[in-house]
């Protein structure tokens, strides 16, 4: 019985060995699995270049996929957006970055600056047209025809690298006379500044015209753009109104002015006495 129990002890010491074994590799491997940590986030990069202001290339990357930084720039061979002279580099306003202007023109395109500029107050004067449209390298600017009428000049919408547009005129500065006198078979009497002749209407008052619509079809108001320019020696007084429709009548003696669609040259008087209301204008009327 001795011996017996000898082996039991055995036995059971042994069996508890392994026991305590076995729960310790439990143990081992329940840690390992909660100290293991997932990836915060498992979403690939898109595969994007940015150029550094040194000419220099980095991609997106990081948990958040982030460009990484450029390297830094020393020394005095960077302007203030950290472009790197040495290498050619320049900040182009327009674009927003570092160029070599010989690579990547820092200039809008032709399409950019049409869509600034017809969102500009260029268009209260007339429609912006990309026809004979010019980019100028000294100033950086690109220029647009502007469908408006003003005596002497020819005016532009002006799209800067800035993002802005505003109106230039270019106005030559010449004299334009809006009424002069001319002779005809009717006498010395006033006409535009094309030659031909200006008529007043006898439902008119001082200052308003009556002539709108289908009257007007016929009978042109005559209409000043910018400062009314006339001959020394009128006796009578050059002066302007605003019709209803916004534009400024030239008068004489406060009577509206208008041309004769039925005048076909310079000189023609077809209009006089047309209705019995339609009437050349003479210096001394």
């Amino acid at each position: 019985m001795q011996v017996i129990n000898v082996n039991l002890d055995l036995i059971n010491g042994g069996f508890l060995k392994l026991t305590l074994i076995f729960l310790s590799i439990v143990i081992v491997l329940m840690l390992g699995c909660t100290q293991q940590t997932l990836p915060a986030n498992n979403t690939a990069c898109t595969e994007e270049a940015k150029i550094c202001p040194d000419g220099s290339v980095v991609g997106r990357t990081g948990p958040n996929c982030e460009f990484a930084p450029c390297p830094q720039l020393v020394g005095n061979d960077s302007d203030a957006h950290g472009c790197k002279a040495s290498a050619g580099y320049s900040w182009c306003e327009t674009l927003q970055t570092c160029v070599r202007v010989w690579e990547t023109p820092c200039q809008l395109t032709i399409t950019d600056a049409l869509d600034i500029a017809r969102n500009s107050d260029c268009i209260n004067e007339g429609d912006v047209t990309d026809v004979d449209a010019v980019y100028n390298n000294n100033s950086k600017t690109w220029w647009f025809d502007i469908q408006a009428t003003r005596l002497g000049c020819d005016p532009a919408c002006v799209v800067y690298e800035n993002l802005t547009a505003e109106i230039n005129w270019r106005c030559t500065g010449l004299i334009v006379y809006t009424v002069k006198t001319a002779n005809s078979s009717l006498g010395e009497i006033l006409v535009d500044n094309d030659g031909y002749t200006l008529y007043t209407f006898t439902s008119d008052t001082e200052g308003i015209s009556t002539c709108y619509d289908t009257c007007q079809i016929n009978w042109t108001p005559l209409i000043v753009f910018d400062t009314i320019s006339i001959p020394n020696g009128l006796p009578g007084e050059i002066g302007a109104f605003v019709r209803t429709d916004n534009t400024n009548q030239v008068t004489y003696n406060n009577m509206p002015l208008y041309t004769y669609v039925g005048d076909n040259e310079p000189g023609d008087t077809h209009g006089q006495g047309i209705d019995g209301n339609w009437y050349v204008v003479h210096p001394s009327d």
